[in-house]
């Protein structure tokens, strides 16, 4: 039996870019293959690194050698690969530096694209596609981290480890993270977010707190956890969200994102707000591993909105905030060890509105959640109440009757009014707590739920298949037999679904294509922030 290749990323390479916005990313999984074209320019005739480096660099060739595929199997916990990428040439281009410079950016990855065809090369589809030039044309690599859809390009000064690292994951659909700086716990200052200002995170470059890299220059940094659990790196189980159960209070310990087979939680969501893609996050990171450069072991707090987080930092000195206490979240703090951190979250979130709500408050204190057209009636009827009360018995007017939202609430209103107040009281309890419906950066769109083929798996299907991955992981064992590929080698009619890196469990040839299908659609099905079903 045969191991088929997984690709999850399986989107022609496109020449065209996008408007700039926020990234979004989705659960990824399995291999995500790239072709790294090397080109050289008509008048350049050097080639500054020999293709092996850069086999080393972006492939699975460089296991064991610090480079991208490394980070990305320590970053995912095995669940993605860089398995299947090429490196290709040295391609000679039919055009100067200058020239070259003078194209737009479609046009100089054409030149590339071209030339790699006349030495026989052309990209699959399903493979991302990296340009490397070989001498140095100015290239700025912030700019190319807004284009989620283009080709990465780079020259000689931006081969080292941060760079490619940055820029492969920004193709993956992070976006580049931020920071806001803080007065103090409950003061944040208003001004712009600071770009490429989290030194803890990858896709800061080039300002990280870069681990050393003896062989690709200058090295990078572990991912955030609000970008982990964008990737789906994260498994469900390690994630807490706080309130999701009512619960408002918690002494949560946390593990190291850096160290996950420890024990303890790895992110927490703080909700505060009515839209469920805005909450806080907490995390712990350790210096060690992809995060051996940043100086000290040390808690994180994120303000996560609309798919880009942003650090909280001291405005005194722009070191992290290790407390907060705004918009009705508390974050303390409590301690850090060696091999976990301890810290106490808080959060008004049960008291609060589901989206399309808001408190009807009719009478001081009325916490009802409504409709802006019964919470507009509460007003009118505040409003207009001297007009229904019969001063001669003290009583209302016409058919109209007391509204006693409290005993001492002697506002007349209509039978349907009444009527209407009655059902509101009664859905109270469906439409408070918006923290019940933050499932994270990949919630699924109203027609899929996550597969769940284990505790990390992210991907959205239809409720069939769910129930058909639960129905074949509960048959696993049955379907197993020792034989050429171990004791978990699938007994005759069945093959390894291989929804994700060591996916073992057995199931009919349909039911694996259908999980790669799944896999190559997880980006349409995912709810991005503000109401896009995709990006």
């Amino acid at each position: 039996m045969k191991r088929a290749s997984l690709a999850v990323l399986a989107s022609a390479v496109a020449l065209t870019w996008l408007p700039a916005q926020p990234a979004l990313a989705a659960p990824v999984q399995g291999q995500t293959p790239w072709s790294v074209l090397l080109c050289k320019f008509a008048d350049h005739f050097e080639e500054p690194k020999n293709p092996q480096h850069f086999e080393d660099l972006f492939t699975t060739e460089g296991l064991g050698k610090g480079g991208l595929a490394d980070f990305v199997a320590e970053q995912s916990r095995g669940r993605a690969s860089m398995a299947g990428s090429v490196v290709k040439g040295w391609f000679p281009m039919s055009v100067t530096a200058e020239q070259w410079k003078a194209q737009s950016p479609e046009a100089r990855v054409k030149s590339c694209t071209n030339a790699a065809g006349v030495g026989g090369y052309g990209v699959p589809v399903g493979h991302r596609l990296a340009v490397m030039v070989n001498a140095s044309v100015g290239l700025d690599a912030k700019v190319p981290l807004d284009e989620t859809t283009a080709p990465v390009v780079l020259d000689p000064p931006l081969w080292d480890l941060a760079t490619v690292t940055a820029h492969v994951l920004n193709r993956s659909g992070l976006s580049y993270p931020r920071s806001t700086l803080w007065r103090s716990p409950s003061s944040p200052v208003w001004t712009a977010p600071g770009q490429y200002d989290d030194q803890w995170d990858a896709l800061s470059n080039p300002n990280v707190h870069a681990a050393p890299s003896a062989r690709f220059g200058r090295g990078t940094v572990g991912l955030s956890g609000p970008h982990l659990d964008e990737l789906g790196w994260l498994p469900g189980d390690r994630v807490v969200t706080l309130a999701k159960d009512g619960v408002t209070t918690r002494t949560v310990k946390l593990a190291p994102l850096e160290r996950p087979d420890l024990p303890g939680t790895l992110l927490v969501r703080v909700p505060h707000d009515s839209d469920p893609s805005q909450y806080y996050t907490v995390e712990f990171r350790k210096k060690t591993g992809q995060s051996a450069g940043i100086p000290g072991d040390t808690v994180l707090i994120h303000s996560y909105y609309a798919g880009r987080p942003m650090l909280a930092k001291k405005l005194s000195d722009k070191e992290p905030m290790q407390a907060i206490d705004a918009y009705g979240v508390t974050v303390t703090v409590d301690s850090v060890g060696s091999d976990s951190a301890t810290v106490t979250v808080s959060t008004d979130a049960t008291t609060k509105c589901l989206e399309g709500y808001d408190h009807r408050g009719a009478v001081a204190g009325d916490k009802v959640c409504v409709t802006p057209a019964a919470r507009e009636q509460a007003r009118v009827d505040n409003e207009d109440a001297p007009r229904w009360v019969d001063y001669e018995t003290g009583g209302c007017l016409s058919t109209r009757r007391w509204r006693l939202i409290t005993p001492t609430d002697k506002v007349c209103i209509t039978p349907e009014t009444e009527q209407q107040i009655t059902a509101d009281n009664q859905a109270a309890p469906s439409r408070t707590n918006p923290a019940r419906n933050v499932w994270g950066p990949n919630a699924c769109t109203d027609d899929y739920v996550w597969r769940q083929a284990d505790a990390s798996d992210y991907v959205c299907v239809t409720m069939e298949t769910r129930l058909q991955v639960l129905e074949d992981n509960a048959a696993a064992a049955s379907r197993w037999t020792d034989g050429p590929y171990g004791p978990r080698t699938c007994v005759s009619g069945y093959v390894w679904r291989e929804a994700f890196i060591g996916d073992q469990v057995c199931v009919t040839g349909d039911r694996r294509e259908r999980a790669r299908q799944d896999n190559g659609l997880a980006h349409t099905r995912v709810r991005w922030p503000n109401g896009g079903s995709s990006r």
